[in-house]
């Protein structure tokens, strides 16, 4: 609803968009080229890291957990990571967005767009990421509903969003940086959900995800093959209940032995958005 990029392949009109831009130098070639990089995504050699910020905001150099509040050699305190996220999408997978700007939860409420903090921290609600937003950066708090305040924003976007985040949130299921933050041992329920989903696209990238977790990487699976979706979740299942059970945890759905509520799955999947959404590249 604010204009932003949703697509791959608009990243020269998103970055048009961009304070960098419009108040200062920043082109395409601030991080990319042609002959100086690899052939994967055309960034410069060097660019890969915070230099590509550094060059022109030289003076978060020296206060940099101070400014992300994260580690130093952390996803966290990577600046593209929270002003770029994966947010658009193309290719069956998140792109970064170049309209370089910074997470708010106001945003996510108006657009539905994921929010940089809980595309990391897929285990935390939006409550949560606001109070962060808040005591950080001294962002205003937004009204939220119960549900934005108990259940984790990954696991609201995958069942309740439209087929645009859900693809967002199953790329992200199988995101390092998130796995590695958020913890993968209650991951695969959800993307077992995600691979019945209406949309093949969907289903594409959640069944790739599922196969980047340890202990599902040889699971048959074929999104296109819509006869077999469900016996294919259903082995999803079966291999995750043989596995180490998570903690207790509701914001996840998760009960006293790990298990998940299926119950309140279906009661937020019955209230999915349907809108067809056709994001061509």
């Amino acid at each position: 609803r604010d204009g932003m990029i949703r697509v791959s392949g608009r990243e020269y009109t998103g970055l048009l968009k961009t304070a960098c831009f419009q108040k200062g130098e920043m082109s395409c070639l601030s991080c990319h080229s042609v002959h100086d990089s690899s052939p994967n995504f055309q960034v410069s050699r060097g660019m890969e890291s915070n230099a590509a910020c550094l060059q022109c905001h030289q003076s978060f150099a020296a206060k940099l957990e101070e400014h992300t509040h994260h580690p130093a050699n952390s996803a966290g305190s990577l600046c593209y990571n929270c002003h770029m996220p994966y947010t658009s999408y193309g290719l069956l997978k998140g792109i970064r967005a170049h309209q370089i700007s910074s997470p708010t939860i106001k945003a996510s409420l108006q657009t539905g767009r994921p929010d940089a903090c809980n595309l990391c921290h897929l285990d935390k609600t939006l409550d949560w990421a606001g109070q962060k937003l808040t005591a950080w950066y001294k962002q205003p708090r937004e009204e939220l509903s119960v549900k934005e305040k108990s259940v984790a924003a990954s696991v609201l976007w995958a069942t309740q969003g439209d087929a645009g985040q859900r693809g967002l949130i199953a790329w992200h299921m199988g995101w390092e940086p998130a796995r590695q933050i958020s913890g993968e041992n209650w991951l695969p329920p959800y993307l077992a959900t995600l691979m019945q989903d209406d949309y093949p696209a969907v289903r594409c990238i959640a069944g790739r995800s599922l196969k980047s977790l340890r202990g599902f990487e040889r699971v048959p699976y074929d999104y296109v093959a819509e006869d077999k979706l469900r016996d294919a979740a259903k082995l999803v299942f079966a291999q995750w209940q043989k596995l180490t059970k998570p903690k207790e945890n509701p914001s996840l759905l998760l009960g006293k032995n790990g298990d998940l509520q299926d119950e309140q799955l279906r009661e937020l999947l019955a209230g999915q958005n349907h809108r067809v959404v056709n994001l061509n590249e």
